[in-house]
Parts: C-alpha cells; structure tokens; sequence
C-alpha cells in the first residue's frame, strides 16, 4: 500500500491556506491533519536550511556565508515562495501535501523558481510591448505606473532571491488595485496591453475588477 492509497481525499482544506504563504500553511495544515508528522517537518526545515546556504552562496558571489538577519529572512521568503509555487502545480492540496513530504526542498525551489523566471521574461517581453503602445492620454498614474512602477519592479525583481517581491499598483479606471506577485504582474500587463489596443481598434471600456489571487491561480507554468 502506497501513501496515496492512504490518503483520503479532500482532507486539506483549500480556504485553510494562504496565497501568498502556500508552502508555510500547507505544512502547518498537513501536521494539523495527519498527512505529516514531526519527524517528516523536520526533515523538510533541514532540507530548507541547505537551500538557503546555495541562495546565500548565489546571493554573495560565493564570498559568504553568512548575511544579515534581514537578508536572510527575505530570502527564505523568496525561497518559501517558489516552492509553494511549485506546489501550486499539483491538481489537490493534499496531492501537494504529498509532493511535499516526499520531494526533496532543493528540487521543489528549483522548479518554482523556473516557473517564475518564465512569468518575469514573459512580463519583461509584455512591459515593452506596453510602452511601445503606450497611450498619450493615459493620465498621471498611467504614465508613472507603466514609466517607473512596473520598470522599477521588473528591474529589480530576481525570481532566485526576490520571487516573492510584489508590484504594488493603482489604477481604480483600469479596475487594478492590489500587491501583485509576477504572475498578478504578467496579467497587469496584459491588461494595460489591451487598453492601449483598444486606442486603436476601440472594443469598450475595461472594467472588470482585477484581483491577483484567481490571476495566479490560473497562470499555471510556463506563464
């Protein structure tokens, strides 16, 4: 008898679990569950603590082991994140749960990490598509937001160590409000790519509300 034939389905709730924090709340909810237990967690914060000594070690060139507190929480932030991006990828949370009592962390970074190199080129390839487009009767917000927000961002976003940075924007006319993660930026960008469109070949308004949580949701690699 295999670990999924032991598993009974659905036994994670989703409405338990954090967006923005996957891989820390699908850990605690599947201890809290029975799908893991100490002695598994353990492993995975062992496994967690290597990844950080190879970011550490890519952060500073290999010069250094050591960083300062800040710097180490915002990596294991960016590390947290990849693998929950990862995670993400599985059809259930308790398929998730699973992944991640078995897979080791290190393999887990890598493929969220690649997931999120994707969708940052893919937003770098859509910025530019956005400026060459860009609208002259935007407004003030438009302009900063395509001229300095979203450019800043894109620039200093690294999808190793920063994977977890936020494009914070608001633009109420275009319905985009909110703290998007890259996949939430890739679909700003699409949006803001169709309103400039629309200057050309006018379609009606945009005015959908924009939330990032159902964009990342269903921006599955490699978008």
């Amino acid at each position: 008898m295999n670990d999924r034939e032991l598993i009974s389905p659905g036994r994670i709730d989703p409405a338990c679990l954090s967006a923005d924090r996957y891989a820390e709340t699908l850990a605690a909810e599947a201890l809290r569950t029975g799908l893991m237990d100490e002695g598994e967690l353990d492993r995975i914060r062992g496994d967690l603590m290597k990844v950080l000594a190879e970011v550490i070690g890519y952060k500073t060139d290999g010069k250094s082991t050591n960083v300062s507190t800040e710097t180490a929480k915002s990596l294991a932030e960016s590390i947290f994140y990849n693998i929950g991006t990862a995670l993400r990828q599985e059809k259930s949370p308790d398929a998730a749960a699973l992944t991640m009592k078995n897979a080791p962390m290190s393999e887990l970074y890598a493929k969220g990490y690649l997931v999120n190199k994707k969708r940052w080129e893919e937003a770098r390839v859509l910025w530019g598509r956005v400026r060459y487009t860009e609208r002259k009767d935007g407004g003030e917000a438009y302009e900063r937001a395509i001229g300095k927000n979203i450019r800043i961002y894109l620039e200093q976003y690294d999808p190793r160590t920063s994977a977890h940075d936020r494009l914070f924007l608001v633009l109420p006319e275009l319905g985009i409000k909110g703290a998007f993660h890259i996949g939430g930026a890739v679909s700003v960008l699409k949006k803001l790519l169709k309103f400039n469109e629309e200057a050309r070949n006018p379609e009606g308004a945009v005015s959908a509300e924009f939330r990032e949580g159902s964009e990342e949701r269903n921006s599955s690699a490699p978008s």
